[in-house]
């Protein structure tokens, strides 16, 4: 189980870091510590369900944080038109300035 917890440490900083490739391959190594972790436990065993629920919690939350954040991103993506019409090219000076050498 203390493997399951570590994976979950990392699996969530990779998330709210937004390191996507990682985030890929610790879901894969959380996933495979849970079912090794349940495999290991008596048919009937309690634990099992807990490590399910565990499981199922942490992928949904993986995969809302994920959305919110290239939900952000998109929103942040639109603004560039909007924003680039106030920015003047590389080398313009307004006609406004005098320059005096």
């Amino acid at each position: 189980m203390e493997k399951l917890n570590c994976i979950e440490r990392e699996l969530r900083r990779a998330v709210e870091t937004q390191q996507y490739a990682e985030v890929q391959r610790l879901v894969l190594s959380f996933c495979q510590a849970a079912e090794t972790y349940a495999r290991s436990l008596p048919p009937e065993d309690p634990r099992i369900r807990e490590i399910g629920d565990l499981t199922l919690e942490m992928l949904q939350w993986c995969r809302t944080m994920v959305q919110c954040s290239r939900e952000c991103l998109v929103l942040e993506l639109r603004q560039i038109p909007k924003v680039k019409q106030y920015i003047p090219p590389a080398g313009f000076i307004p006609a406004a300035m005098h320059l005096d050498v």
